[in-house]
């Protein structure tokens, strides 16, 4: 299975090699979504709307009450990227933009931070 629809933990759903991304829906309303491998079922993984998110724990949670614990390094994931891309499909998205260093840019971790990032991710 490599749809978004598949069964899951509904308490916590760990995403690995994931993206946020900003889209644009046809009547102009604009939301935030994570996608990536979900790691527990190994299939891709597109979410509903971002409601809340925490940095400390890196977790997203969205509007339909799941939690996406995103784990590791932001990236692309094969099966993410599927899920993502009929998640828009089936939506109608009219537009995109990656807002993934929004949440988390490598480029200004300290290295203690990359440690414990990089260090979660090879669990």
């Amino acid at each position: 299975m490599t749809i978004s629809e598949a069964p899951c933990n509904p308490e916590k759903i760990s995403l690995r090699r994931w993206r946020v991304t900003e889209i644009e829906a046809p009547d102009g309303i604009r939301s935030r979504h994570v996608w990536g491998h979900d790691v527990t079922n190994n299939l891709g993984r597109a979410s509903s709307a971002i409601k809340g998110f925490d940095k400390d724990s890196m977790t997203a949670t969205t509007r339909s009450g799941k939690k996406y614990q995103l784990t590791g390094l932001p990236g692309n994931s094969r099966l993410g990227r599927s899920a993502w891309n009929k998640w828009c499909h089936d939506n109608g998205i009219v537009n995109e933009v990656d807002v993934t260093d929004e949440y988390l840019n490598v480029n200004h971790l300290s290295t203690a931070g990359f440690n414990k990032i990089t260090k979660s991710e090879s669990r």
